[in-house]
């Protein structure tokens, strides 16, 4: 009995039926199938033995191996750019990227695998405070994303309240303590929206809390984000974003697409 043979072949019926989120089921129950007979076999300790043992070892790392590609190749329809950094880890051919009903071998013997890495790797709670802290914002809150909208929300309100107090020609040691509560809170906002929020307001008439010249600049709050930190950062999201949709797409189950939504 050839191990991942009847999931490979469900795999297949299944596809071509169109039933992909039942295909898809395959997929985990290969990778199940798989990580069973490496725990089963302990290849590690096999490797320390007998002539014998060893030649195991290495019978049972080729058809691990092999299922690797079998899995590479079957999980492109859902998750393509996982099966594109698997296949490049294992250096599988392009004659050998097939959809076959039945298993075959799609490395041969004296192949010679790239260099492999984990495919997902798990993100520290150190690495999580430590994006929290670089990202939060100018106040070190801790809030992220959620907290700006509020924040936002509550400038929006203020600003209403002090045009309209202005609009009524109310008291004017009113309208200054007004103002001053609405610049405190754009001072929360990060950097970034600060600097939008002055570049909106170049070229309008605006009525300042106190004198000022309107030929100064602004003075720019500090930056707490280098402008490569964002890049690097929306690259992360750019490729978790894409990670959820695949998993979506592939009718993954909701405990592994909830967990990626979170890291997303």
């Amino acid at each position: 009995k050839v191990i991942g043979a009847k999931e490979e072949k469900q795999w297949y019926q299944r596809r071509v039926r169109g039933a992909f989120s039942r295909a898809f089921e395959c997929v985990f129950s290969i990778s199940k199938v798989g990580n069973q007979y490496l725990q089963y076999n302990q290849p590690w300790v096999l490797a320390k033995g007998s002539e014998v043992e060893r030649a195991r070892a290495g019978s049972v790392i080729a058809l691990a191996s092999n299922l690797a590609a079998l899995l590479s190749v079957i999980l492109s329809p859902f998750m393509p750019t996982i099966s594109k950094i698997l296949q490049e880890q294992l250096a599988l051919p392009d004659d050998r990227k097939l959809f076959s009903e039945a298993f075959v071998p799609l490395l041969k013997s004296g192949h010679k695998i790239g260099n492999p890495f984990p495919l997902f790797s798990k993100i520290e709670d150190a690495r999580v405070e430590e994006l929290r802290a670089k990202f939060c914002g100018t106040d070190g809150s801790s809030g992220g994303v959620t907290d700006v909208a509020a924040l936002q929300g509550e400038i929006e309100k203020q600003g209403n309240k002090v045009r309209e107090l202005k609009a009524a020609k109310g008291d004017p040691a009113l309208i200054k303590s007004e103002v001053a509560k609405l610049l405190e809170l754009k001072k929360k906002l990060p950097a970034e929206l600060q600097q939008q929020q002055q570049g909106k307001k170049k070229g309008k008439p605006a009525t300042p809390a106190a004198p000022a010249k309107t030929t100064a600049p602004a003075t720019p709050a500090t930056p707490t984000t280098p402008a490569g930190d964002i890049a690097a950062l929306q690259k992360e999201i750019e490729l978790q974003g894409t990670k959820v949709r695949e998993l979506k797409a592939g009718g993954a189950d909701k405990a592994v697409i909830d967990a990626e939504v979170q890291v997303l």
